[in-house]
């Protein structure tokens, strides 16, 4: 049988200063710098930090040198989240290289974007970042076994969608396995324990069944670190961790095995040495890094809501 309470993880956002009727203002650049190597890069996320600095555009004039025109100003993005998706070494004419990314702004609360190149010293890995998800109790709703539901619908109504849904609609369409396999789709019912039964849903079909509402990525197998970079990018992420965060207890199944003690959240927050979640058995904290980390490593696995 299997032991399954609720934890609850929440992560507050990044605020992100938007621009008020800011227009593109050309000024080319009293040097004529070349590009020595461009590529694309693993997205992730960075803010804004020496807001002195500008996003710009990178074209060439008709003789093939790069000019600089700038397009808006840090100062406006203050505390802004980028996505940063390529990167660029460029020499100046003082025989120096410097590296400039492109980036794009991401909010939570708009869908309106600014991209440009910035000069990756611009930029700044965040020391903390709270998303602040909404919580959402399973208990409430006796769906003792429910929580990949639940998480999954506090990652949904933190990004906008299917706010006026509430967990027991919302779990009318939990895609259900017909012969008990979590990989398939959710093992037994959410509201009662089945004996016998792993009583889950697996990342792979939990992340199709977001898909229809929203952008819901599998990303099971990443690091820690590439789960804080999602949180940057204002993507709240569902993971599989353990009961209380405990060592984990191991049953056998005839899919495979599993954790008995398994317990899924949203995670939306980390600082020094400690990550936030919106658990949908406990309600929303802080729990150590130490702690977690060891707990998620277990499995690997993870959603994020984007």
């Amino acid at each position: 049988m299997r032991n399954r309470l609720k934890n609850a993880v929440t992560i507050a956002s990044i605020g992100l200063g938007m621009i008020a009727g800011t227009g593109l203002t050309a000024s080319a650049a009293t040097v004529n710098p070349h590009i020595i190597s461009q590529g694309k890069v693993t997205k992730f996320g960075k803010v804004t930090g020496d807001v002195k600095g500008s996003l710009y555009n990178l074209p060439t004039d008709n003789t093939g040198k790069l000019r600089f025109i700038q397009t808006h100003k840090l100062k406006n993005f203050p505390h802004t989240a980028w996505i940063i998706s390529k990167s660029a070494l460029v020499k100046k004419n003082n025989g120096k290289d410097y590296r400039y990314y492109y980036v794009t702004s991401t909010s939570a609360k708009s869908k309106k974007n600014y991209s440009g190149w910035v000069w990756h010293k611009y930029l700044k890995t965040p020391s903390k970042v709270n998303l602040n998800a909404p919580y959402i109790s399973q208990q409430a709703v006796k769906a003792w076994m429910g929580c990949e539901s639940a998480s999954l619908l506090e990652g949904l109504h933190y990004k906008g969608v299917m706010k006026s849904t509430g967990l027991v609609k919302f779990m009318k369409k939990l895609p259900r396995s017909k012969n008990n396999n979590p990989n398939n789709g959710f093992a037994g019912s959410p509201y009662r324990v089945t004996p016998g039964v792993f009583q889950s849903i697996f990342p792979k079909p939990l992340a199709k069944w977001g898909n229809k509402y929203t952008t819901v990525k599998n990303i099971s197998g990443s690091k820690l670190s590439t789960l804080r970079s999602q949180l940057r990018m204002h993507n709240p992420v569902v993971v599989y961790v353990t009961l209380h965060f405990a060592k984990a207890q191991y049953g056998h199944y005839f899919w495979g095995r599993g954790i008995n003690n398994s317990h899924v959240m949203l995670l939306d927050g980390y600082k020094k040495n400690a990550y936030h979640v919106a658990d949908p058995n406990h309600g929303k904290y802080w729990v150590g890094a130490k702690k977690f980390s060891r707990s998620y490593n277990y499995k690997h696995y993870a959603v994020a809501v984007q």
